[in-house]
């Protein structure tokens, strides 16, 4: 179901119009009409993009008000909050997703002033680009290691079925994992998996 979830987001993010909504969103709630005119983008346009965003949960209704100009107007929020990291190098791609933990809450920052909230902004903002520095250096070095162990598996599998039960492992480290997603028993894959780290 996580991995649905993923493609559904995935496949949200690909459009242009679908992140400018998001991104109008995270400022404010809005409704179709309002999104439209702000994004010069027809209702009709808008309402296909809002039902694809609220299927990926990326957005969820937060009710109605009412309008002047006729029926009342379904007001949207953003939702679904995560950190999405996709990894491609030479030896390994992986997509992974992680949740944000976003709940209603006391404004804590609500008696500091805004120079305050703003060099707080700077040094989060550093602290970030500093944290993808590190993550960049631990990618390198797993993406070496992985070439050696991807030779090694090569050179050493017994049979074709070992080396995609290698190869599969070296994905998730988890014997568990790689039996469920080949079909296999796992105590086969432990065998394969011993073998191999003896």
């Amino acid at each position: 179901m996580e991995n649905d979830d993923l493609d559904y987001i995935m496949s949200a993010l690909l459009n242009s119009t679908r992140r400018e909504i998001l991104k109008m969103l995270t400022v404010d709630d809005s409704y179709a009409l309002e999104m439209s005119r702000w994004l010069g983008v027809s209702q009709q346009a808008i309402n296909k993009q809002l039902e694809m965003l609220e299927k990926a949960k990326l957005i969820s209704s937060a009710g109605f008000v009412p309008s002047s100009e006729g029926a009342s107007r379904k007001i949207y929020r953003p939702s679904g909050f995560s950190t999405i990291t996709i990894d491609y190098s030479r030896n390994f791609f992986e997509i992974k997703r992680m949740g944000l933990n976003y709940s209603e809450r006391e404004d804590e920052t609500f008696d500091r002033d805004n120079r305050d909230l703003l060099d707080d902004l700077v040094r989060i903002n550093r602290d970030i680009d500093d944290l993808m520095a590190k993550r960049t250096e631990l990618l390198n070095k797993k993406d070496e290691i992985l070439e050696s162990l991807h030779e090694r598996v090569s050179r050493g599998a017994a049979s074709p079925i070992e080396r995609n039960i290698l190869l599969r492992y070296l994905e998730s480290m988890s014997t568990e994992e790689t039996a469920v997603k080949l079909g296999i028993p796992v105590d086969f894959v432990r065998n394969v998996v011993s073998r191999f780290t003896d």
